[in-house]
C-alpha cells in the first residue's frame, strides 16, 4: 500500500502556498466522488459463513472500490480500510448502520444513516475486502448500542459533509461508530487520535478504530 508521500511525489513542485493549495484540491475533489462506481455485471451479494456468529455493536470495516476509497487509504497509512459501519439484529437479519454519501436509492433521497442488509455493505461492488471486529461489552451494553442506532437511523441523521465531530446532527462513518460507542457506553475508540488534512477539520481515520486495543477481529475476506 501506497501513502501520501507516494501520492505527493506525482504533484507539481511548487513550493509554499500554491503547493498545499493543489493537494488540498486534489483531496477535496476525491471526497465528492466518494462512489464513483466500479461497474462489474457480475456483482454478487454477500453471504456470511455460517460459522461466523456476530453480535449487535460489531464494527463492519470495507475496501470500497471508487477514487475516493484508494485515496483515503493512501491517506491513513495504518488502515487497509477505506469504511466502516455497524452491525445491528433487526429481528430477523443482520443490517449495518453507516453513514455514507452518494449510495442513495433515487434522486430525491438525502445522504443520510443508512441501514442496509450485511449482503448489500460487502457486495463485490462495493467491496474488495472486509472484516467484522467486535469490542467485547456486557449484553445490557449491546442493547444499548442497538437501541441507539436504531434511534439515528430512525431520526434520518444526515451525513455529515462538514466532516466535524463536535456537530452531533450529522455523521460521516467512523464519526458515526465513535459517537455512539461515546455517548452510550463512555468508551472512545478513536483514544483521542485526530489527524489533519488540508481542507478539513481534524478526522477519525479507520485505523483509530482498528488499534482500539480491545477489539477482536471475528471474521476477514
Amino acid at each position: 500500500m501506497g501513502n501520501l508521500g507516494e501520492i505527493t511525489h506525482f504533484f507539481p513542485k511548487g513550493k509554499g502556498r500554491n503547493r498545499i493549495v493543489f493537494i488540498s484540491t486534489f483531496f477535496f475533489l476525491g471526497i465528492i466522488l466518494l462512489t464513483s462506481c466500479h461497474n462489474d455485471s457480475n456483482t454478487q451479494e454477500f453471504q456470511l459463513p455460517g460459522n461466523i456468529h456476530p453480535k449487535s455493536g460489531d464494527l463492519v470495516f470495507r475496501t470500497g472500490r471508487s477514487v475516493v476509497s484508494h485515496t483515503v487509504t493512501l491517506t491513513d497509512q495504518n488502515s487497509v480500510y477505506s469504511h466502516v459501519g455497524m452491525l445491528l439484529w433487526t429481528g430477523d437479519r443482520w443490517q449495518v448502520l453507516h453513514a455514507v454519501p452518494n449510495e442513495r436509492e433515487s434522486e430525491n433521497e438525502k445522504d443520510s444513516v443508512k441501514l442496509e442488509d450485511i449482503s448489500v455493505f460487502f457486495r463485490s461492488d462495493r467491496a474488495s475486502q472486509g472484516g467484522i471486529f467486535r469490542i467485547p461489552i456486557a449484553d445490557d451494553d449491546t442493547l444499548k448500542i442497538l437501541q441507539k442506532g436504531l434511534n439515528l437511523y430512525r431520526q434520518q441523521m444526515l451525513f455529515d459533509n462538514a466532516f466535524d465531530d463536535q456537530d452531533s446532527s450529522a455523521f460521516y462513518c467512523t464519526e458515526l461508530i465513535w459517537f455512539i460507542y461515546k455517548t452510550e457506553l463512555d468508551v472512545d475508540l478513536s483514544q483521542g487520535q485526530r489527524h489533519k488534512v488540508p481542507l478539513f477539520p481534524p478526522l477519525i481515520f479507520c485505523s483509530d478504530l482498528l488499534t482500539y486495543p480491545e477489539l477482536e477481529k471475528i471474521y476477514e475476506f
